[in-house]
């Protein structure tokens, strides 16, 4: 809290060209111009209204947007674009009214059975949004409410997202956003690197360990052999049965796999699960994993993965499709985004809670969201990732990874450009 407190203080000392001091560091760094432009994630809010209190509008304020156009759309954007943001956000009044009581009042997850209809995804019902029984929702509801305020009062976006992944959502993005006279900057990917041969590196212990488990797997079972598990460094079902049916499933079709459970909200793993992995001879857990490493590795084929833009980002930079298991934010826009343009599966049987185990919109029925449909589910998804269907969802993940890698190749790249103009206007 000390940071959030000292940034009004900070930001008026910067402004008047007065020194400032690091609370990192305790250095105090002195003759700094005027800042001419703030670069604020939308959810700060203290930020924002520290920076209008003080420099009112001399001082443009950029929301720094570092998911994809499609999940604000839904996540903080009006209802004619999919959005679930109040239409009273779209006048001054309404939003200094929310403001006054986003804290006070107790927000309520509210899914009613609706279509939603996000640009560049099929029609989907609006509790697919919340796929997973997780106790990050309620926290989430409160952030995206005031996230939903300050991108309006931000004098412009930049996302970190492309044509090449999304075009529809982009376009009628910066379309809402001109609405506004305002302006929509598409700079990404960030994690963005040229593709070469895929190396890993062992650099410490831990990283030695999970090199050597590759290089085995890869001598055993050869190339894109192994499917690498990761819901993210924070999200985790908290009905764990389904994680332990997927796991009994890989291991009964003899399916390599590493996984990897950082998140703090996961109860123990059970002692005969990780016994089960360890005598496989074809798996290894691991409370943290260098991302990364295992990706770039050459027997990493497919990613079980929430789906996260982070993650999402570094599969595209090692060309490993994903398996999604979404959970709530922007997850479930990336996963229904992939199945549109054919290019990533959708775990549906891990479905859980009451929002994630209603019909989804592709079903005809109703599926069964147990532990053994679980397994089932990923025992047949392994033999489609072995045949037809699998290379193509491979061909067409590379293709869109291909096409994103470029946006910053040239002078002449999407992002390039986009950046230039953004430079261009306000410094």
């Amino acid at each position: 809290m000390k940071q959030l407190e000292s940034f009004a203080p900070a930001f008026r000392a910067l402004y008047s060209s007065n020194p400032i001091t690091c609370l990192t560091t305790g250095k105090t760094i002195s003759g700094l111009p005027s800042p001419t432009l703030a670069i604020i994630d939308p959810f700060a809010a203290y930020a924002f209204e520290a920076i209008r209190t003080v420099a009112e509008k001399s001082v443009p304020i950029l929301a720094w947007w570092t998911s994809n156009a499609g999940a604000l759309l839904r996540l903080l954007g009006p209802v004619h674009l999919g959005g679930v943001a109040d239409p009273a956000l779209e006048t001054a009044e309404g939003r200094a009214a929310t403001k006054q009581k986003i804290y006070a009042e107790k927000q309520i997850l509210k899914a009613v059975c609706q279509i939603v209809n996000v640009p560049g995804l099929a029609p989907c019902f609006d509790y697919e949004w919340f796929t997973q029984k997780t106790i990050l929702i309620d926290l989430g509801i409160i952030v995206e409410k005031s996230g939903s305020i300050y991108v309006r009062e931000a004098d412009g976006i930049i996302c970190v997202s492309a044509n090449a992944y999304e075009s529809e959502a982009v376009a009628a993005a910066k379309e809402w956003y001109a609405s506004m006279n305002k302006e929509w900057y598409t700079v990404g990917p960030l994690s963005v690197q040229v593709f070469e041969s895929k190396v890993v590196r062992a650099t410490d212990g831990m990283n030695a360990l999970v090199e050597t488990f590759l290089n085995r797997i890869q001598a055993e079972f050869g190339n894109k052999s192994l499917i690498y598990i990761s819901f993210g460094t924070i999200f985790w079902p908290e009905e764990e049965d389904r994680v332990w049916a997927v796991i009994d499933g890989l291991i009964a079709k003899r399916q390599p796999f590493l996984f990897s459970h950082p998140s703090p909200f996961k109860m123990q793993l059970p002692d005969n699960m990780i016994k089960k992995i360890s005598d496989s001879g074809i798996a290894m857990e691991l409370v943290w994993s260098p991302q990364e490493q295992i990706l770039a590795h050459p027997v990493t084929g497919w990613f079980i993965s929430h789906g996260g833009w982070n993650s999402m980002q570094e599969a595209f930079i090692y060309r490993v499709p994903l398996i999604f298991w979404p959970f709530h934010a922007d997850q479930p826009y990336n996963a229904m985004r992939m199945s549109v343009l054919k290019a990533g599966f959708e775990l549906l049987q891990v479905r859980t809670g009451k929002f994630g185990t209603r019909i989804p919109s592709q079903c005809k029925e109703i599926p069964a969201f147990t532990s053994a449909s679980a397994k089932e589910e990923i025992e047949q998804l392994v033999d489609k990732l072995n045949g037809d269907e699998g290379s193509m969802v491979r061909t067409n993940f590379e293709a869109i990874a291909d096409a994103m890698s470029k946006t910053w190749d040239s002078p002449y790249g999407e992002s390039r450009v986009e950046l230039e103009r953004m430079l261009e206007k306000f410094l």
